[in-house]
């Protein structure tokens, strides 16, 4: 029997063979690196911030920011591309997060790769990947559910809940959050790990 299988009783008292759902990957490795992560987060030193997460296997591009307070579960899961800006936010990263270059994601904005199965007898969780791509903006407070891609140069407005995938290039706003608006395409021109706000 393959580790993915179990043998389980059925209703009716005869074992029976089924598929185990995937367990989250290095799950005892993800919990160490949350701890890690927390304290890191509270240090004084943007460089020494960033040394240390890159240490606990956050994979970290160059000229990025991410602000003292910032909560980083699963922070080895989570890609940051070159030029990004992390503000005091909330990353459940557990199920896979990618974020491209030149993202800003804004102080209280909550990215969660997490969900749970309401059928489930068990309450099962879930985890999906999510994946913001170069240029876009996750303003103050929105929310990104599990298994969203948020499109190159896309902006989700303050106070939104993503829960289907957001175009290339649209604003959107609201919960749930539907396209009101357009962002220019165009080559842009700056960087928000260029940013220094106080007390960083």
């Amino acid at each position: 029997m393959s580790e993915s299988e179990r043998t389980i009783g059925s209703p009716d008292g005869i074992p029976t063979t089924e598929t185990a759902p995937p367990r989250v990957r290095n799950t005892r490795r993800s919990y160490l690196a949350t701890k890690l992560a927390y304290n890191i987060g509270r240090l004084h030193g943007l460089r020494l911030r960033l040394y240390l997460y890159r240490r606990i296997g956050m994979k970290v591009g160059k000229e990025c920011v991410i602000r003292r307070g910032v909560y980083l579960g699963s922070p080895n899961e989570l890609e940051l591309g070159d030029g990004s800006f992390l503000g005091r936010a909330s990353l459940y990263c557990t199920g896979g997060v990618r974020i491209g270059k030149n993202v800003n994601v804004s102080d209280g904005a909550v990215i969660i790769t997490a969900k749970h199965d309401v059928n489930s007898p068990t309450f099962e969780a879930k985890y999906a990947p999510i994946t913001i791509e170069d240029w876009a903006w996750i303003a103050t407070n929105a929310i990104v559910l599990a298994g969203i891609t948020i499109g190159e140069g896309a902006v989700v407005a303050a106070g939104a809940v993503v829960t289907k995938d957001v175009a290339p290039y649209s604003v959107v706003g609201g919960n749930p959050a539907k396209v009101i608006g357009e962002r220019k395409k165009q080559p842009f021109d700056y960087s928000p790990g260029n940013y220094r706000p106080p007390f960083l």
